[in-house]
């Protein structure tokens, strides 16, 4: 059985944030809106922070996606070069 390759398991791993994290956000999201009506409004700034810094991953985990396939794709057309020869 092959191993994966790190540039399939750094995909897998970004397709799996890309799908959790925006759940983990509104979830804090929403933990927090309740901290702010139980009148704790430095928890409830925590957690916005907390939300802020996993959306700023999310957006860099589908950004990388793209490039992430275009990486994996160049190196097994290289290899396809390299049988061919």
């Amino acid at each position: 059985m092959n191993a994966p390759s790190p540039l399939r398991r750094l995909l897998l791993l970004l397709l799996a944030g890309a799908l959790f994290l925006p759940i983990m956000v509104l979830v804090v999201l929403a933990v927090g809106r309740i901290l702010l009506a139980l009148e704790d409004p430095t928890g409830a700034a925590v957690l916005d922070r907390i939300a802020l810094g996993l959306g700023i991953v999310w957006a860099c985990a589908i950004v990388a996606i793209p490039l992430v396939l275009c990486v994996q794709s160049l190196v097994a057309s290289g290899r396809r070069e390299d049988e061919t020869e």
